[in-house]
């Protein structure tokens, strides 16, 4: 079947507009496949609802369409509303012995939500138990009773193998965006390694395949029918561009969630930059990872890792990017001996690090922030640029992601960030410390204070 489908999509492709030229015995059996995939596939999808608990400013509801009002020192009135939220899920397993269905979904789908609601049939739906959460990764896995289904085991997906996908592979995907239920879409692989922003951890699958709000946990698939990623994300504005989570990426964090209900990952404890061109005429290495930073404690200042090391490769493998290492480490259960090829003062050196259990407040590899969650890079100001611009203080916003909730927000490059919810931010510490804490706090928004060309004004940043 999947030498059929390739032909028969590559001659659909390369004819484009002119169908006419294909003969129908061709254009059928394509369809057929098509069909056959779709019918196969659709059953496992499932849709998800999750009501959360979200507390707006009384000032928005009297006066819609405006900042809230904010007055310093005094606090803002908020009023608790219910806010129901629309995903997709893939049943991935069927327990007999409990007869439950184990689905994965978007982590962003279920939130903080106690009340989750999975619906597996037009007549059938219930409240799903939520095994585990990983905002890392943006995935999550629930468990819902199988009662009422007729032969269950056939509505479990078949898992792929990510590592096998390739740039230009027909993809379809099957969700439920705005609530229409099993809706299909197909297209391509237009990209892979794709980095967003949205998650600590990410290596997405890009594709043209339609991917739309309520399509997110729900599956793309390759032309055996097998899953090869979970679709996550959507650039608003962009055609043509949808996301998915690698499913490599997603059976690891399902394995990690039912064998210890959470992700335990693999630290190493340091911040590394990718080596850039103009690092690499300076320090004589045109690739690898250069670090940073060395966090006290940690296994890599134990086993002697220092500032300004180059890390080149892992295990024997050359290392190609910051992802490669970060992965990796994740992926070493706590005590795996990393064997790291290091440049020291431009001498090969091999160092062997033993990898420790992931504090929960810690960053694996890399300089991740809450700003950078939000799509942010920022840095703070010099004594120069405060003269310049007149400002005592703040952080001057470098870039910023499209698509990114700081970007849907109207915070542009060149903004200079003055204060948080009415706190005054110096560094970029400041700043994640009130959006960690915010967050902790599961605040919805978050309102800055900007300078845009020696004017202030309020915008409301969305945190989830």
């Amino acid at each position: 079947m999947k030498k059929k489908f390739f032909a028969l999509g590559l001659a659909l492709a390369i004819l484009g507009s002119n169908v006419s030229a294909v003969s129908g015995p061709i254009l059928e059996q394509f369809q057929n496949e098509v069909e056959q995939i779709v019918d196969k596939v659709s059953p496992s999808v499932v849709t998800i609802y999750a009501t959360q608990i979200v507390k707006t400013p009384l000032s928005t509801q009297i006066f819609p369409g405006f900042p809230p009002f904010m007055m310093p020192g005094i606090p803002t009135p908020e009023i608790p509303e219910k806010e129901k939220d629309l995903g997709s899920g893939i049943i991935i397993k069927y327990i007999q012995s409990k007869n439950a269905f184990i689905i994965l979904t978007n982590n962003h789908v279920v939130g903080n939500s106690k009340d989750v609601m999975v619906k597996l049939s037009r007549t059938i739906e219930r409240k799903a138990k939520v095994l585990g959460r990983d905002p890392k990764t943006d995935l999550a896995v629930l468990e819902v009773s199988a009662e009422g289904i007729n032969n269950p085991s056939s509505r479990v997906a078949t898992l792929g193998d990510s590592s096998h996908v390739r740039i230009g592979q027909l993809v379809i995907a099957i969700g439920n965006p705005y609530g229409f239920s099993r809706t299909v879409t197909m297209g391509v692989v237009s990209a892979l390694n794709r980095r967003l922003g949205l998650s600590q951890y990410e290596d997405y699958i890009q594709t043209d395949a339609a991917i739309n709000p309520g399509n997110s946990g729900g599956p793309l698939i390759n032309i055996e029918g097998k899953v090869i990623g979970i679709n996550t994300a959507m650039v608003k504005g962009g055609q043509g561009l949808g996301f998915a989570i690698p499913i490599n990426l997603a059976k690891w964090v399902y394995h990690q969630i039912m064998e210890h209900g959470k992700v335990i990952r693999g630290w190493l404890g340091v911040s590394i930059q990718q080596i850039t061109p103009q690092m690499a005429s300076s320090l004589g290495v045109n690739y690898g990872a250069i670090v940073a930073q060395v966090f006290p404690g940690s296994p890599a200042q134990k086993y002697g890792l220092k500032v300004g090391d180059i890390i080149v490769s892992v295990d024997g493998k050359p290392l190609e990017s910051i992802d490669q290492l970060q992965f990796k480490t994740m992926e070493s259960p706590p005590g795996t001996v990393l064997t790291l090829g290091v440049i020291r003062n431009h001498k090969l050196i091999t160092i062997k690090v033993k990898t420790a259990k992931m504090p929960s407040s810690a960053s694996n590899i890399g300089v991740t922030s809450e700003a950078k969650d939000l799509g942010l890079i920022v840095r703070p100001l010099n004594p120069q640029e405060q003269r310049r611009y007149e400002v005592k203080g703040g952080l001057l916003v470098e870039d910023v992601l499209i698509g990114s909730p700081a970007y849907e927000a109207g915070i542009r490059a060149g903004d200079i960030i003055l204060s948080i919810n009415l706190h005054r931010v110096y560094t970029k510490a400041q700043m994640d410390n009130i959006l960690e804490r915010l967050i902790s706090e599961h605040k919805d928004t978050a309102t800055f204070l900007v300078d845009r060309n020696g004017q202030n004004i309020f915008v409301t940043v969305n945190l989830k």
